[in-house]
C-alpha cells in the first residue's frame, strides 16, 4: 500500500507543476531529489523548473529557492534528475529564449546542468555544456555501483535535432566531454526521438530512443569512450496518436530504459496496437545481444493484470533496485469510479498512477499496485501546451526513483483543484489505515477546492482576454 504524500503547496492556480523527474541518493536513501516544470501563466505556456527535496524518505518535501536563469533566459524545461556516488544531485535543463505574447517559449538555448551537494537544499549556477537550437528531449543516469570500474560517472543524452547527442562527467560536475577525446554533444545516431539513458550493476551504458515504428538502441562498455553501432531491440510497434481518446492533453510515446543486475536491460513504450494504449516492453538478460517478448515486444502485463478496455496506458517510467528489482509506474487514463459517481463507463475520464514489479529479471511483470489514493482530473486546471487552447499540458513523464527503500512514483496531480506534485511512499503497517484514510478524505475535500479554483481560474481567464482584446 502506497501513502500520497503533497510535495508542493502552492494556492495560486497559475502555478501549475507537471512534468517530473526524481533521483534517490545512493549515499543516503531517506534523500531524494526531484524537479518539475512550474508556471507562472499557463495560458501562454510560461513555466520555469522547480526543484524539491526531502530527507525523510518521501513522507514530507520542501521546494528549493529559484533555479538561477543566465541573461537573456525566459525558462528551462525537461527536467532530468541524476545522483552520483558522492551524493551530488544533477539536474539537466533545457533553457530557452523569450517567445511571443501567446507562447512564452522561444528557441531552445541548449542543455544546461544544476549542481547540488547539499541534497538538492541549494543549486548552483547553470553551466551550460551544449549550445544548440536542436537540442530537446534530454535524460541523464550515474554509475552508483560499487562493482563498476566507472563508478561515480554521470551521463546525459538528448537529441540534437534528429541527431542522439551525448555527454558524460568523469569528475562529479567540475567538466564535461563526449565520446572519447570528443567534445560534449558527441552524435551516436541520426534517427532518435527522446532517448532515455541508464547503467547496469557491471557500469554497461544502455541509451535506448524511438526511430519511427522500431525501438533502438547502443551500449557502452568502457564508460563512454565509445558506444556499439545502433541496433534494433524491437520493430512494428504502434506510436500512441497526439491525444488519446478523450483527452485533450498531448501524450507521445516516449521508451524507457532500465538496465539491473546479471545482464538484464529492460525497455518499455506505450503502444497503440491493440486499439487502446497499453505498456509494452522487450527483455534481454545478456546485455542485448538477444531480445526477448517476440520481434514486436509484448504486454508488460498479463491479462489477469491488464487494465480494462476503456483504460489507456501510457508514459511508462522504468527503475530498479539494489537488490534487483524492477519497477515499471505508468498513468492509466479512462472512465473511474469514485464515491459519488457510478461505475464505469459512465465515470469521469481521469488518471491513476500504476506500479508494476518485476522479481525475476524483467521476465515478467506479475504485480499491480494502484499507487494513487484517488484519480486525478487531467481537465483541472491545465495549461495550454504553446498556449494553444486546443492541446493542454500534463507532462510528457513523470518521475519514479528506486533506493533500498523501494520504489517512488513522482507525479502531477489535481486533487487540490489544481496542478501540483505528488509523491507515493510505502509506509510501515501500522500507518496503512491512515494513509487510506487520508486518501479518502480528499476525495469529498477537493471537490470544494475544484469548484473554488475553476471559478478563480475562469474569472483570470476572463481578463486576460480582455486585456488582449
Amino acid at each position: 500500500m502506497y501513502c500520497n504524500a503533497r510535495v508542493t503547496f502552492d494556492g495560486d492556480p497559475r502555478n501549475d507543476r507537471s512534468e517530473s523527474s526524481l533521483a534517490a541518493n545512493p549515499v543516503n536513501p531517506s534523500n531524494m531529489v526531484g524537479s518539475s516544470k512550474k508556471f507562472f501563466d499557463p495560458t501562454i505556456y510560461a513555466f520555469t523548473l522547480a526543484a524539491y527535496y526531502t530527507f525523510n524518505g518521501g513522507r514530507s518535501w520542501n521546494e528549493a529557492p529559484a533555479l538561477e536563469l543566465l541573461a537573456n533566459w525566459a525558462g528551462t524545461s525537461d527536467p532530468a534528475v541524476a545522483c552520483d556516488n558522492m551524493g551530488n544531485a544533477f539536474l539537466v535543463a533545457l533553457p530557452f529564449s523569450p517567445g511571443t505574447p501567446t507562447d512564452f517559449t522561444g528557441p531552445v538555448i541548449g542543455i544546461a546542468v544544476y549542481k547540488s551537494s547539499d541534497g538538492g537544499q541549494s543549486w548552483s549556477p547553470p553551466n551550460l555544456i551544449h549550445a544548440s537550437a536542436g537540442d530537446d528531449k534530454q535524460w541523464a543516469a550515474a554509475d552508483n555501483s560499487p562493482a563498476s570500474p566507472y563508478q561515480g560517472n554521470v551521463y546525459a543524452v538528448w537529441d540534437n535535432g534528429s541527431q542522439l547527442a551525448f555527454a558524460r562527467t568523469l569528475d562529479h560536475g567540475a567538466s564535461w566531454a563526449g565520446v572519447g577525446a570528443q567534445s560534449v554533444g558527441s552524435p551516436l545516431a541520426f534517427d532518435s526521438f527522446a532517448p532515455d539513458i541508464s547503467v547496469a550493476a557491471d557500469g554497461t551504458v544502455f541509451i535506448v530512443w524511438v526511430a519511427g515504428s522500431a525501438i533502438k538502441f547502443v551500449k557502452s562498455t568502457d564508460g563512454g569512450n565509445s558506444f556499439s553501432a545502433p541496433a534494433i531491440a524491437v520493430s512494428g510497434i504502434t506510436p500512441v496518436p497526439g491525444q488519446l481518446p478523450g483527452g485533450k492533453f498531448r501524450v507521445f510515446t516516449l521508451p524507457a530504459g532500465c538496465a539491473g543486475t546479471g545482464g538484464t536491460v529492460v525497455f518499455a513504450w506505450a503502444d497503440m496496437r491493440e486499439g487502446v494504449s497499453r505498456i509494452y516492453y522487450c527483455f534481454s538478460n545478456d546485455s542485448g545481444t538477444r531480445w526477448q517478448g517476440g520481434p514486436s515486444g509484448q504486454p508488460l502485463l498479463p491479462g489477469w493484470l491488464a487494465s480494462r478496455s476503456n483504460q489507456h496506458d501510457f508514459h511508462p517510467q522504468l527503475v530498479t533496485t539494489p537488490d534487483g528489482r524492477i519497477g515499471c509506474a505508468f498513468y492509466e487514463f479512462g472512465p473511474k469510479w469514485w464515491w459519488w459517481w457510478p461505475w464505469p463507463p459512465w465515470g469521469p475520464l481521469l488518471i491513476d498512477v500504476v506500479l508494476s514489479i518485476s522479481t525475476d529479471n524483467g521476465a515478467t511483470f506479475s504485480s499491480r499496485e494502484t499507487v494513487t489514493s484517488q484519480p486525478w482530473d487531467p481537465t483541472i486546471d491545465a495549461p495550454f501546451a504553446h498556449g494553444s487552447p486546443n492541446v493542454t499540458f500534463i507532462g510528457d513523464y513523470f518521475g519514479l526513483a528506486g533506493s533500498s527503500l523501494g520504489f517512488f512514483p513522482f507525479w502531477t496531480d489535481t486533487r487540490t483543484g489544481m496542478q501540483e506534485i505528488f509523491a507515493g511512499y510505502q509506509p510501515p503497517w501500522w500507518c496503512w489505515f491512515f494513509c487510506w484514510f487520508w486518501g479518502w478524505s480528499w476525495g469529498w475535500r477537493s471537490w470544494f477546492v475544484h469548484a473554488r479554483v475553476w471559478w478563480r481560474r475562469r474569472a483570470y481567464r476572463r481578463r486576460q482576454r480582455q486585456v488582449r482584446a
